[in-house]
């Protein structure tokens, strides 16, 4: 525990404790409003169809090159 020597360090402390408490909520305000942001209904279509997109061409590109593979060896 810390012993104060005068009202002036401590008037400083509590200046530092409300800023920091500030910054704090500050935050865990950020923090909600960016999971709220990502939880959204249309990020998460275009997330989604974003996944499904990139795995679509993924396939493809896999089906092609195993297709062109499997020709080499006929």
């Amino acid at each position: 525990m810390r012993e104060y020597k005068n009202f002036d360090e401590i008037e400083r402390d509590l200046k530092l404790l409300k800023l920091q408490k500030e910054i704090d909520k500050e935050k865990v305000v950020l923090s909600y409003n960016l999971a709220k942001e990502s939880l959204s209904p249309k990020r998460i279509f275009k997330s989604a169809a974003g996944s499904i997109f990139k795995n679509a061409l993924i396939l493809k590109g896999t089906t092609s090159v195993l297709g062109f593979i499997g020709d080499r060896w006929k």
